[in-house]
């Protein structure tokens, strides 16, 4: 039955069925006045306009939820050919307390804050988000997935404010053709309000979701009065000119350097309206590098680090390519999440081919874009599209050997292309959507045919349908198959990858196979989500085939299992006489390989209180029972995972205060004493409302009984297939901070200080080995009849594993470590016009790598302090026109 059911409702999900629910009653609507005089945007409301009758009605969310805002807003919605205005008067009984706090552009804090939410394209599910503070500073954004929102869009509008005797009162004047919307002769767009006043911790809103409720933009009131807009063709161009300099750490032999250290680039970006509802964004010649840098990590695993994407041409709007999400407003993962198959810093990524040895290198730091495009909007309110297409040069690393100067190619002439598109039905409570990706490459160089795809794809479905007529229950799911070919060396490296492993010696469902020149896999999710309510539910179940593959155009950490969860919880969402809030959820999940090896089998339990006084704490909690790894052995065999526990804890301090305190802390243990301490504080302080301070210090130490050395081969290692794998005890210390400065002068300048010092210091002892495959058996080295000797000369370890003499013994390098980094990255920002912004920005970076194994904290930091550094100089200005 519980199949039948699951089929069923999958099917009814894909088909998408015509079922006709109950329409809602109508609700609030507000009419847009027509202004047929200019409106000088000076935050005073002293135009005829703004004397007609104001929208008032506005509404508790926090502290005490239904009850009658404290404090009086009056608005007004006012429009002409061009622009859409608002006017708002804030009053206040106490004036002396209006927070006018500066900050940055769409950096949000606590502050007394005015936001307009509107839903142009009135499909109750999108839209944007614009906000002023009394100081000025502005924050503006996307909505999506109906309760979800998107900072990274920054659209070109016009905000004041102005202190008045009453309180503090704004205007704002946002273009037509910064927004998308399906022009009509009447149109109807959703449109709501939000007050906070920070003092009081208070949300005021025109249109009032309760907490137990679900959705944000289906609730909106209905904007009516906007008739006759007709917007002009929105062309705007953005050239933009970089000056650099490079201060290095070098060789001073290195013919390359001065090459390199001076830098000049030219380019731009174009944006072309199509219509009021479709938006092609096109980049020439583009300029990638980074304003802010990333933070310095290690890396012990067989996994790549994930980095956010900070580029603005690919996070600008790309909230459009997320995939498989849709429709929940929950989503939990377990070990098994739905697959990012659009990576965009997989674009313009460092080459990634291999060059001969050379005595000198020029190896390039990533890969230059010759042109990039993306087409984003929606046909109507039901059908969204968003394509992204994009072209990346032909990368030559320069070598040189003694008299010899030549140059390798390290990365192919490469297009990478996404398509993302979805359609909604009866009113949003069914979807379907489709993504295609495709990444396809041109060699020259018959190495890189060993190391990379020639070609990749991979096309899904996803979707989702309510369950009931009161949309409280929601089915999602998704359906993906891959596609990959190449020459068969690098099939064989794929099919090596540590999130498949076919090189596994006791493997049994998919094993490698050297005469592959494609691969192709699937992955499949559906879940159930409780979408209001006090009581909560969530449900899923998924796979993923051993052969499925996205890593080319996606981030790709998983492949060959079969997962599922349950989450249950209870949310208390009205005050009592110590709580203003609390939750509570229990969640059982476990993920199996295809083989029938169980890899997770746990129980998590969560908790949240907070207090009346707006303090508050979280607590979560794991029990892992007894499974398999098979990474740990890195391509070798199973081993037994003993059980293992964990616990974190974390405490706030009241947001509104002038030190905001957040310390924390978490515990991981297994059966065989492995362990993992960390602890952490964050402090906020605003000494001035025009400066924000925050700093993050952190401290882990772990032992890790099991960590990977390496392998040696030894055909008399009978028990693991001929093959020793080899581990070690190791005794991690972590000390790392991260510290921000930010400066604002002026709702348009800005400046920003971020620090990073990192000391990672790793000390193995204790070597052994994998006795057996699939147990946790693992003999010591130096015990019974093996012997180890380390050579302090040579810095390496002579084993032998059995005692049978110089024939079996191997060498191993000391694997100690201590990596010292600081990195700083100094930006200030100044946006002349609106539009049209200088950057000068300084990076900071130096790395030490002395007294591996051994931490100091004094000798360390006196180390590093003295290491040679990275200076980097760069000047920015890209200047708007709107054609």
């Amino acid at each position: 039955i519980v199949k039948d059911h699951i089929f069923y409702s999958a099917l009814c999900f894909i088909l998408c069925p015509l079922i006709i629910f109950a329409s809602k009653e109508p609700g609030k609507k507000v009419v847009a006045l027509k202004s047929n005089t200019p409106i000088k945007i000076d935050g005073v409301l002293n135009e005829q306009i703004w004397k007609s009758e104001p929208i008032t009605d506005f509404t508790q969310r926090d502290p005490v939820q239904g009850q009658p805002a404290t404090e009086v807003t009056h608005t007004w919605v006012v429009y002409d050919e061009s622009y859409l205005y608002i006017g708002a008067q804030l009053f206040d009984s106490n004036i002396d307390s209006i927070d006018r706090s500066l900050y940055r552009r769409d950096n949000m804090v606590e502050s007394d804050w005015f936001f307009l939410f509107i839903d142009p394209y009135y499909d109750r599910r999108t839209g944007y988000y614009f906000a002023i503070n009394p100081g000025g500073s502005i924050l503006d954004g996307t909505l999506f997935n109906d309760s979800w929102d998107d900072n990274s869009w920054d659209g070109i509008w016009f905000a004041h404010t102005a202190i008045n005797s009453s309180g503090w009162s704004l205007e704002m004047k946002i273009p037509f053709s910064q927004i998308r919307f399906n022009e009509s002769e009447k149109m109807v767009w959703g449109i709501n309000f939000n007050r906070d006043i920070k003092r009081k911790n208070e949300n005021d809103y025109f249109i009032m979701v309760p907490k137990n409720e679900s959705g944000f933009v289906s609730h909106f009131a209905d904007l009516i009065g906007l008739d006759g807009i007709t917007p002009k063709q929105r062309v705007e161009l953005l050239p933009y000119l970089v000056q650099k300099a490079q201060y290095l750490v070098h060789d001073s032999n290195d013919p390359f350097y001065r090459s390199n250290q001076y830098s000049t680039s030219l380019g731009g970006d174009l944006k072309l309206g199509i219509g009021s509802n479709l938006n092609i964004d096109a980049t020439f010649n583009p300029d990638f590098g980074q304003v802010e840098v990333d933070p310095a990590v290690v890396n012990l695993s067989a996994f790549e680090t994930f980095y956010n994407e900070k580029r603005p041409f690919f996070i600008e709007g790309n909230t459009i390519f997320w995939f498989g999400y849709g429709g929940s407003n929950n989503n939990w993962g377990f070990n098994f999440s739905v697959p990012e198959l659009f990576y965009s810093r997989r674009i313009g990524r460092p080459p990634q081919g291999r060059i001969s040895n050379g005595t000198f290198v020029n190896y390039p730091g990533e890969t230059r874009i010759l042109g990039a495009a993306k087409l984003s909007g929606k046909f109507d309110e039901t059908w969204s599209i968003g394509t992204i297409s994009a072209v990346t040069q032909r990368m030559y690393a320069n070598v040189q050997n003694n008299d010899d100067q030549y140059h390798e190619e390290v990365e192919p002439l490469t297009h990478y292309g996404v398509l993302r598109t979805q359609k909604e039905f009866n009113d949003g409570k069914q979807a379907l959507g489709l993504m295609f990706t495709t990444v396809n490459r041109e060699f020259k160089n018959p190495d890189l045919k060993s190391q990379l795809a020639n070609n990749a794809f991979v096309l899904g479905t996803d979707g989702w349908t309510f369950l009931d007529e009161d949309e409280t229950y929601v089915l999602t799911g998704s359906v993906i198959g891959s596609y990959t070919n190449g020459s068969k060396d690098y099939l064989i490296k794929l099919q090596k990858q540590p999130y498949r492993y076919f090189q596994r010696p006791d493997a049994t469902f998919a094993v490698v196979d050297s005469n592959r020149t494609f691969l192709t896999g699937w992955f499949s999710r559906f879940m159930v989500n409780k979408q209001k309510g006090n009581f909560y539910l969530n449900a899923s179940l998924g796979a993923i085939s051993p052969g499925f593959e996205y890593n080319d155009l996606g981030s790709q950490w998983m492949a060959d299992r079969i997962n599922g969860h349950l989450v249950m919880g209870y949310r208390w969402y009205e005050p009592d006489d110590l709580f203003r809030r609390k939750s509570v959820y229990l969640a059982h999940y476990r993920y199996y390989d295809f083989e029938g090896n169980i890899y997770s089998n746990g129980i998590y339990l969560s908790g949240s209180l907070q207090f009346l006084n707006y303090y508050g704490i979280n607590v979560n909690s794991n029990i892992n029972f007894e499974t398999y790894s098979k990474t740990l052995t890195r391509g070798g065999p199973l081993v037994l995972n003993p059980a293992s526990y964990s616990i974190s804890l974390s405490v706030y301090s009241d947001n509104r205060e002038k030190i905001i305190v957040s310390p924390y802390m978490s515990h991981w243990w297994d059966v065989e004493s492995s362990y993992d301490y960390s602890f952490g504080l964050e402090i906020e302080w605003k000494p001035v409302p025009q400066i924000n301070f925050t700093i993050n210090p952190e401290y882990s130490t772990m032992l890790e009984k099991r960590q990977w050395v390496g392998q040696k081969s030894d055909m008399s290692a009978y028990e693991t297939f001929g093959r020793r794998y080899i581990f070690g005890e190791l005794d991690q210390d972590n000390l790392s901070a991260n510290i921000r400065i930010n400066w604002t002068f002026s709702p348009t300048a800005s400046l920003q200080l971020y620090l990073q010092p990192l000391f990672v210091i790793g000390n193995y002892d204790k070597f052994k080995e994998l006795g057996k495959q699939g147990t946790n058996d693992f003999p010591y080295y130096g015990k019974g009849e093996s012997t180890i000797q380390y050579d302090q000369d040579n810095d390496e370890y002579t084993i032998d594993p059995d005692g049978n003499g110089p024939a079996a013994e191997f060498k191993i390098g000391n694997p100690d470590f201590s990596f010292k980094s600081f990195r700083a990255n100094l930006v200030f920002r100044w946006e002349l016009l609106p539009g049209s912004v200088l950057y000068l920005v300084w990076t900071h970076n130096k790395i030490n790598l002395n007294n591996p194994g051994d931490f100091n904290f004094s000798r360390d930091f006196s180390n590093l302090w003295n290491s040679e550094a990275d200076n980097i100089f760069l000047a920015k200005f890209s200047y708007w026109f709107n054609l």
